[in-house]
């Protein structure tokens, strides 16, 4: 699965961490949230996620995003997820970046907005995220 691959990111990219949240129960549970997603059990995987956004996981922001957009697990609400994929974005997470562009061209649920795809697709490549370079290649390709 592509997603189950993004999913794998080290829960310790967290940028802050309530002190009684400890780094290996942060880290058991993304892992848990992955298992589950894998499994097919999204709210599982929500469940283990959430708090971990709600703690500034760059990941679990991501992956919650990822939910959310899909309805997989949880309501789909595409503002929710772009704003769980800005959230990210904003703290210099690449993929959550390129997950936020990609919303702003796909037309899932969300207005067309080129110049903010093209704002978050050029923060990811810069940060060297292929699949944003790719993506920004193509679209000035079409131009």
């Amino acid at each position: 699965m592509f997603f189950a691959a993004l999913l794998t990111v080290s829960a310790t990219m967290s940028t802050a961490c309530a002190p009684a949240y400890d780094a290996a129960r942060f880290e058991r549970d993304f892992a848990a949230g992955v298992a589950a997603y894998d499994a097919g059990d999204f709210k599982a995987a929500a469940a283990y996620w959430q708090p971990l956004a709600q703690r500034y996981d760059l990941a679990a922001m991501r992956n919650m995003g990822n939910l959310h957009r899909r309805g997989l697990g949880v309501e789909q609400d595409p503002q929710k997820a772009l704003a769980y994929y800005e959230a990210a974005a904003k703290r210099g997470f690449a993929p959550a970046q390129f997950a936020a562009a990609i919303m702003h061209i796909a037309n899932d649920g969300l207005p067309y907005n080129g110049e903010k795809a093209i704002f978050w697709l050029t923060r990811a490549a810069q940060a060297g995220y292929a699949p944003a370079k790719t993506q920004l290649q193509r679209l000035r390709a079409t131009d």
